[in-house]
């Protein structure tokens, strides 16, 4: 059989079975293997005599791509909407310390609500914390002028309030808390946080295994407490968890990791 009998008979049998591009593909590898059985001096028959039968080669890739497609079915990919419920429960348990914290400083709510709004970029989360604690340090001062008519700052005793020291502490401590939530509970748990736990996911590796410390750490340390505070990069990952095959973030991607249904 000569070769272009050969690739069209295969493309026959792959037509509407398989996208275009993956037709193309296939048939540009069989055309290679006719190209350098002729520089070996093999004629064309006996090359496709070797090949086999195009009908059993096209049989045989759509089981190959049919076994493919199962097995990435079979991770039982998380859809996106589990992982977002998962991540807001779990940034409102990571913000709660800080909230007890702050409760004894008098600015229990903002310090919460940042936790909440910046989970996702501990860098963010930490700069906010500290323009807070400025910004409630200048308030527990007043400027006013003593006998002489000399401007002079004096302090406002307001019940209940603490420095402003201890609210950047409450920051720091609130931004540690949310690293050791992140990283051990995901390590405690086997791959869940509690989010993901009430949401019935958790991290698996690429292949379904369960995911080794190693894993973790690459994912939720080194992706999502030291590249995701890059601003930007949790925006990168929204999208990716939403357009990629997997619903991959990159920090999923960094760490060779999946999010599956129990």
């Amino acid at each position: 059989m000569r070769q272009s009998e050969f690739i069209q008979e295969l493309k026959i049998n792959l037509a509407e079975k398989l996208s275009e591009q993956e037709v193309e593909d296939i048939l540009a590898d069989y055309e290679s293997f006719f190209t350098s059985g002729r520089e070996e001096g093999r004629t064309d028959d006996q090359i496709s005599r070797e090949l086999g039968s195009p009908a059993f080669l096209a049989q045989s890739l759509l089981e190959e791509q049919d076994g493919k497609n199962n097995k990435v079915m079979n991770k039982r990919i998380a859809n996106p909407g589990k992982r977002l419920c998962a991540f807001l429960i779990d940034s409102i348990i990571a913000s709660i310390p800080s909230f007890i914290v702050s409760l004894f400083i008098g600015s229990a709510v903002l310090p919460f609500i940042l936790m909440i709004l910046f989970y996702s970029s501990p860098a963010v989360s930490l700069s906010l914390f500290s323009a807070s604690a400025s910004f409630h340090e200048e308030e527990s001062y007043a400027t006013v002028t003593d006998a002489k008519g000399q401007v002079v700052k004096t302090q406002i005793e307001q019940s209940g309030n603490k420095p402003a020291s201890a609210l950047i502490d409450a920051s720091i401590a609130g931004t540690a808390l949310y690293l050791l939530y992140s990283l051990l509970c995901t390590w405690l748990l086997k791959g869940q946080t509690l989010g993901k736990k009430m949401m019935r996911i958790k991290v698996r590796a690429s292949t379904t295994d369960p995911a080794s410390k190693g894993a973790i750490f690459y994912r939720e340390f080194l992706g999502k407490i030291l590249i995701n505070s890059i601003p930007i990069v949790p925006l990168v990952s929204i999208f990716t968890v939403l357009f990629t095959k997997e619903h991959k973030a990159l920090h999923d991607m960094l760490a060779g990791t999946i999010v599956t249904d129990c």
